[in-house]
């Protein structure tokens, strides 16, 4: 659309935002996915590494607030992390016991990297 969005009408601006709704879907169908959650927190696991859930749902081809949908926290889940905030490099919603002991010194101690853009993940992932 031509206009700036405060000069759209309420339909116009559906109709913007469903355009880029469909742009981004079509972006992510057009990656080629590789990667599955499990596969990335297995690794994320093995090596004792964190990596903020917009990065792994980027990998993944879904909505941050999605990724871990259905799945029980667990201490193989706990390396996912926020990305900001007073939380930044915690699991969201975990009790300290359901932390992976390691995953939990890291936090409590400021250790560790965070991965938290898609292409660091990926070059981790891959390299």
């Amino acid at each position: 659309m031509g206009k700036a969005y405060s000069e759209m009408t309420l339909a116009e601006r559906l109709a913007d935002r469903i355009s880029k709704n469909r742009e981004m879907e079509r972006k992510v169908s057009a990656k080629r996915v590789r990667w599955v959650l499990d596969e990335i927190v297995n690794q994320l696991n093995s090596r004792k590494q964190r990596a903020t859930y917009g990065a792994v749902a980027t990998i993944v081809g879904v909505l941050p607030r999605g990724l871990m949908g259905g799945r029980a926290k667990s201490a193989k889940y706990s390396w996912v992390v926020a990305s900001s905030g007073p939380r930044r490099g915690w699991p969201t919603d975990y009790e300290e016991d359901q932390i992976h002991p390691e995953c939990l010194r890291q936090i409590l101690q400021g250790a560790g990297r965070i991965i938290d853009t898609e292409e660091a993940l990926r070059m981790w992932l891959e390299g």
